[in-house]
């Protein structure tokens, strides 16, 4: 084999087995459809935002609920909104920290799988939490509403809406974490 036969065959090893350089990586990176990463961070911040607006509304939902008519149970029941929505905002804005914090770039794979199986649990734990939370709070409102017939299968079926899109988006949820820890 000459000199020159070496040198074309070394070109076209080259060529199949292109390895780009950190900055060309990054590009490529960034150029790609958003991540399982990015898109469970931007979910988290997507549903902490959305808890601060909910703790807004149910404030003003205490000034129109004329339907329950007791002032001091209207109060109850919006002071016990507004402690959930807030409390959903402040855990999915932790959340949404944490899953940021992740770098795949500077860490190890088994240290992004370690902190995504770490917020996974903490997620987990959470919802162990907040759904009793939920369900006290449709129960105040239940208990408030009790003379009102149609109001109450407005609720039922409220909370069946409910259940149903927060299990597809429980599911969506951990869909990205099993993506993130097999990436």
């Amino acid at each position: 084999m000459t000199q020159e036969e070496i040198k074309q065959t070394w070109e076209e090893v080259a060529r199949k087995l292109y390895c780009p350089t950190p900055a060309e990586f990054e590009d490529m990176y960034r150029a790609k459809k958003e991540t399982a990463l990015e898109s469970l961070a931007r979910r988290y911040r997507r549903f902490s935002i959305l808890g601060i607006v909910m703790v807004l509304c149910s404030f003003g939902w205490m000034q129109t609920a004329h339907f329950i008519p007791e002032m001091e149970m209207r109060w109850k029941v919006t002071v016990v909104m507004m402690l959930y929505f807030a409390s959903c905002a402040i855990i999915d804005n932790w959340l949404y920290r944490g899953v940021s914090s992740i770098d795949c770039f500077t860490m190890s794979v088994s240290q992004v799988a370690e902190k995504a199986l770490y917020y996974r649990k903490k997620h987990l734990q959470s919802m162990i939490v907040l759904l009793p939370f939920a369900v006290l709070v449709v129960g105040l409102m239940a208990y408030s509403l009790h003379a009102n017939e149609y109001m109450l299968y407005g609720m039922a079926a409220g909370a069946v809406c409910g259940l149903l899109m927060g299990y597809i988006q429980f599911r969506e949820f951990m869909k990205e974490y099993n993506l993130l820890i097999k990436e």
